[in-house]
């Protein structure tokens, strides 16, 4: 078995520096639109109490989301946390989604034709992003929410010989 096809992480020198192999989701971009609502929906629920509106079905329905909907948003984030990754291997790379996408996706650096990463407003806000991977034909590949996205298309691209060809016809 070639060392190309083989799942076992390149093992890097130290002196050669350590390049990551892997990467997670960023916990802070993950609970930051859960701790908005809460924050929003207590603030709401706050105000309608100190101007004596605290029995209405306004505030009934904020302390609704205050007790349900905001544990839910929590146990949401954490599931993604704890399954949201990518991991680099010999031949190809392991893209998992998260929550609730079961398995990882595997996807052969030499089908990879484009990479890019996109940000929405909480990705602005903690320095996280969604790595998008162009695989030609077949359905685009995202993970998101990565920390440190960047750096993640920078090693994936490293990979892929599409990405890498340089034109010597000049």
């Amino acid at each position: 078995m070639d060392s190309v096809d083989s799942q076992i992480e390149l093992k890097v020198p130290e002196q050669a520096g350590r390049r990551r192999l892997f990467w997670r989701a960023s916990a802070t971009a993950l609970f930051l639109p859960a701790m908005v609502v809460a924050a929003g929906y207590a603030v709401l629920w706050l105000f309608l109490n100190q101007t004596g509106r605290g029995g209405g079905h306004l505030a009934r329905v904020s302390m609704l989301v205050l007790v349900i909907g905001v544990p839910i948003l929590l146990v949401h984030a954490g599931l993604r946390l704890s399954t949201t990754r990518l991991t680099l291997r010999g031949a190809h790379l392991e893209a998992h989604p998260g929550f609730p996408a079961r398995d990882p996706l595997i996807v052969a650096y030499t089908s990879v034709t484009g990479l890019s990463v996109r940000r929405g407003l909480s990705g602005w806000l903690t320095g996280a992003g969604s790595l998008i991977v162009e695989r030609g034909t077949q359905p685009r590949v995202i993970v998101s929410g990565l920390a440190r996205a960047e750096t993640a298309l920078l090693e994936v691209a490293a990979r892929c010989p599409v990405l890498n060809e340089t034109d010597t016809a000049g």
